[in-house]
């Protein structure tokens, strides 16, 4: 294409301008008649990102009618890119001046590209570039004085709001400067850059825009915010201070719900810094503003999410506002009752508040006759010390005749998993005066505490009974195994089989292996069950089953050594004597520690199974030719 082309491109853009609006272009006349523009070269496209302006030159009669699939020019791609001297080339080419505010497909100029690249010096060249044009009224531009910075794209955004999106401070401020008395309206979504900034965070954007605009900017956003909402929901207290020595006002502002900047810090319980800032840069009336979604105030929203010092904070503010209620009825403490999964909150601290202790708000009716001990019992929040306040009327009817009792007794879900704590509370606030009924309660409670510590000690006293059995059930298991006198080569089996003392050990180490292994088992069981009885029991038994195991792995290891020593040495026998002392410190112990805690029967148990062992070794040693032990 030859350069009278591009002045055609430029004059339908100057056509255009003359017929729409002066700050947004559209997409026509962006693009300009496809008769008129060819896609861009690949070379074209490279050169103008890395700004090589040697083959640009080359190709000065191509590439201003050249666009890219989004309809990006030549000045579009240097200026995203930053090539801050390539641009400066472009601008100064004569037949180019058009491009300066020519759009691509999303109505985005070179200005728009830059900005939201953060590129400072292509910003400022394109920003002088648009002044001088408008110099030369010849140049048939506009008349408009900063039409660049003020034209938008299809989103309705400007360059500022792209350099306010991605926080390019630098950027703001000069576009600000250029033009300071232009009031920079919102873009599709509601959002003006004021707002932008401060829902984004950037605090020290909205300190910019705010100190900077010689006119008082724009700080409508979305949904019928204002950029003081952004800020309170951002929990920013700088920011909220900074827009309120601004604009003060900004407090009884409310969004398209009815909310105010107070509401939003009640939800979301914000800082008290900014709550008390909200209440003091306000008039007291900003306390009673109610939404359009119940009439709910900031205070029943702030008792709804358990904010409690948010809800001190308003009614030392405005204590008046104790006494709204929104369309069903609800005061402070039936919202306090509406929360369902919190159950660290406790409505009785309420009681502490000085605002909030009058018996007429705690016992007030809702549109359903419902006082807050019926919503209590209906959300099954369990509170002891609300529930026997004698401030709170237990027995108070709602408009179906039901106490909070009734409710209680007819829910079929167990929702918090304190249902039966609940209805144990109302039975007892409801039968007898509230001193007797805390006494019982406390001593309940103290009860419940010591039945709790009593199962921690069986618990703990169980995971060390259970070490104790593993290790004799490891021991006893590997022994079996591992046969005194070892195995004959030919079949296999042990060589010591025929002994009596062998035979012995096989016996007790089976013995123990078998109780060690019952005790492990009752162990286990322990762990499924919490009851103190059930777990004395287990206990119980388990010992008794490890001390068996105890007594005949010391009898196998006894007879195992017997089989393989010589007997002629005395060797064998001295070693089952000092084997034996482990029943005698067993009979020490018991007569010291054990004498009166254990039963008659599990001592006749024991008994026999102590006769029974020395009937074995007793066995052992008639076999082996040695005197005779009587029992």
């Amino acid at each position: 294409m030859d350069q009278p082309s591009a002045s055609n491109h430029g004059g339908e853009l100057q056509n255009h301008n003359s017929d729409d609006s002066p700050t947004q272009i559209s997409n026509q006349a962006a693009i300009g008649d496809d008769s008129t523009s060819t896609d861009m070269d690949a070379d074209v496209y490279k050169a103008a990102a890395m700004g090589d302006m040697a083959f640009l030159g080359e190709k000065i009669s191509e590439f201003q009618v050249q666009l890219s699939p989004k309809h990006n020019t030549i000045l579009h791609i240097a200026s995203e890119f930053g090539q801050t001297e390539c641009v400066k080339w472009i601008l100064t080419l004569s037949s180019c001046s058009s491009l300066l505010q020519c759009p691509n497909l999303n109505g985005d100029t070179p200005l728009h590209l830059a900005a939201r690249e953060g590129h400072f010096e292509v910003v400022e060249a394109l920003v002088c570039k648009e002044r001088e044009l408008h110099t030369d009224i010849e140049t048939g531009v506009g008349a408009d004085k900063e039409m660049l910075i003020r034209m938008t794209n299809k989103g309705k955004d400007t360059a500022l709001h792209e350099a306010v999106r991605f926080n390019h401070s630098d950027v703001v401020e000069l576009l600000i400067e250029k033009d300071p008395g232009f009031n920079y309206g919102a873009n599709d979504s509601g959002t003006t850059p004021l707002y932008m900034a401060a829902e984004r965070g950037f605090t020290g954007l909205v300190e910019l825009i705010i100190d900077t605009s010689s006119t008082s900017p724009s700080y409508q956003g979305l949904m019928g915010r204002t950029a003081l909402h952004a800020a309170v929901i951002c929990n920013d207290e700088a920011m909220a201070n900074k827009i309120l020595e601004w604009k003060p006002d900004l407090t009884k502002e409310v969004d398209k719900n009815g909310w105010s900047p107070l509401h939003y810090a009640a939800e979301r319980g914000c800082d008290l810094k900014i709550v008390e800032l909200l209440l003091n840069k306000s008039e007291k009336s900003v306390a009673y503003l109610r939404s359009k979604d119940g009439n709910k105030t900031a205070l029943h929203i702030a008792s709804f999410h358990h904010h409690t010092e948010i809800v001190e904070k308003i009614l030392s503010h405005s204590p008046g506002c104790r006494e709204q209620v929104d369309d069903e009825g609800n005061n402070v403490f039936h919202f306090a009752m509406m929360k369902e999964g919190d159950d660290d909150f406790k409505p009785s601290k309420y009681f502490h508040k000085e605002w909030l202790k009058a018996r007429g708000l705690v016992n007030e009716k809702n549109a359903q006759g419902n006082t807050p001990i019926h919503l209590l019992s209906l959300k099954q929040i369990s509170d002891f010390w609300f529930v026997l306040n004698n401030k709170v009327d237990k027995k108070a009817y709602n408009n179906e005749d039901l106490t909070a009792y009734d409710i209680i007794l007819r829910a079929k879900e167990d929702i918090s998993e304190k249902k039966d704590d609940i209805q144990r509370y109302l039975k007892i606030a409801m039968a007898e005066t509230s001193s007797s009924s805390w006494e019982k309660e406390t001593k309940r409670q103290e009860r419940k505490k010591d039945r709790k510590e009593y199962i921690s000690q069986l618990q703990k006293q169980g995971e060390t009974h259970l070490i104790v059995s593993a290790l004799i059930t490891t021991v006893t298991f590997a022994a079996g195994f591992t046969l005194p006198g070892g195995y004959k080569e030919d079949d296999g089996k042990a060589i010591l089989s025929k002994k009596a003392a062998f035979r012995a050990f096989v016996v007790t180490d089976s013995i123990a292996m078998v109780s060690s292994l019952c005790a492990v088992f009752l162990h286990f069981s322990m762990t499924l069950h919490k009851r103190g009885k059930f777990l004395e029991k287990h206990l119980l038994w388990a010992f008794i089953f490890t001390m068996v195991g105890m007594g005949a792995m010391a009898i196998a290891f006894a007879t195992g050594l017997y089989a393989v020593l010589p007997h002629s040495s005395g060797l064998s026998v001295l070693t089952c004597i000092l084997c034996s002392c482990f029943f005698l410190s067993i009979a020490v112990e018991y007569c010291k520690f054990w004498r009166g805690m254990i039963s008659d029967i599990i001592i006749k148990i024991i008994v026999k199974i102590l006769r029974w062992v020395f009937r074995i070794l007793a066995l052992i040693w008639n076999r082996n030719g040695n005197q005779n032990i009587l029992i």
